[in-house]
């Protein structure tokens, strides 16, 4: 990391780097922060904070390549690094949306909503309006747990069911829902943790 720092802050690279790491536990963690998180811990390296969200963004769209003409699975092994590339090191949870078409094509995926370290808020209205305005079909949702419990809470398994319902209502088909973790993924449509 210090090596990617050193264009940017000099001779003050490597203790931005041990400054990161220590903030945030991981370079994983660093990837995931976010922006006003990354200003905080930095301390004015505006240009080395460009260059995390550079990294960041060469990683999502190598992965994101991966899913372009695929169907949209939960057990798709790369619908999972990619969302774990996304979501999973976040230390706040976020609920992210893949949108599909009829036939289970990708079309867009996008973040939703950002909540705590242990509990997010979303509402159905902006995501179902989302779904009709691109013409999709399916939405797989996936959201990450920071505690690293790869397995859905009693309110993630409630507001799935809701979502369900909602959703056939309106013709749309609730693909799945992933918890995302750093190095697990679990699908509540199959039951299981990969």
């Amino acid at each position: 990391m210090a090596e990617l720092f050193a264009p940017f802050a000099g001779d003050a690279a490597p203790q931005l780097a041990e400054r990161l790491i220590a903030n945030f536990g991981s370079l994983g963690r660093v990837l995931s922060a976010s922006l006003p998180q990354l200003r905080a811990a930095a301390g004015g390296h505006e240009a080395a904070i460009g260059a995390i969200f550079g990294a960041r963004r060469l990683v999502e769209a190598a992965l994101g390549e991966e899913l372009v003409g695929t169907p949209v699975d939960g057990g798709d092994p790369a619908i999972h690094r990619y969302l774990q590339a996304r979501i999973g090191g976040a230390s706040e949870e976020r609920l992210h949306a893949i949108f599909a078409d009829r036939t289970r094509g990708y079309i867009l995926d996008e973040p939703v909503t950002m909540g705590s370290s242990t509990r997010i808020e979303a509402r159905v209205r902006p995501l179902v309006e989302r779904a009709l305005a691109l013409g999709a079909s399916g939405i797989l949702l996936a959201h990450n747990h920071p505690s690293g419990r790869c397995r859905p809470s009693e309110d993630d398994v409630t507001g799935t069911r809701r979502l369900v319902e909602i959703a056939e209502a309106l013709e749309l088909t609730l693909l799945d829902h992933l918890i995302v973790t750093r190095t697990r993924v679990f699908s509540m449509r199959l039951g299981n943790c990969f």
